[in-house]
């Protein structure tokens, strides 16, 4: 999991916001949460191997770090993958560690039958 990003006073003034996105508060430190997440995330072989986004495949690439950067935070279209997370550090919540395999995604609408009974 990547480091903190904040100093740990700082985040536990935002513990009570966990859940809400998170966007930089400026370019630096968007370059830092970049840095230690975006960098060291399998879902992003463009910024992870330093490579054109046109040169990788769909599945190589991630669209959550432009996205941030083309809706305002309170814009339905802002990646709700970018969040402040429990322990009130930001976090990206679509983080799979450089080199796991991504999961599949699973439909929220198919029932899961062999989930253990109640």
């Amino acid at each position: 999991m990547p480091q903190a990003i904040y100093p740990a006073p700082l985040a536990a003034m935002l513990v009570a916001s966990a859940g809400k996105k998170y966007r930089p508060s400026n370019g630096t430190e968007g370059e830092i949460f970049i840095s230690h997440w975006c960098f060291a995330c399998q879902r992003d072989k463009a910024l992870r191997e330093d490579r054109d986004v046109f040169e990788c495949d769909d599945n190589e690439r991630c669209d959550i770090v432009g996205n941030t950067m083309c809706y305002d935070v309170d814009a339905e279209q802002y990646p709700k993958e970018w969040q402040i997370g429990d322990d009130g550090q930001p976090c990206c919540t679509a983080f799979v560690p450089a080199g796991d395999p991504i999961p599949s995604p699973r439909c929220e609408h198919t029932l899961d039958m062999f989930a253990e009974a109640p």
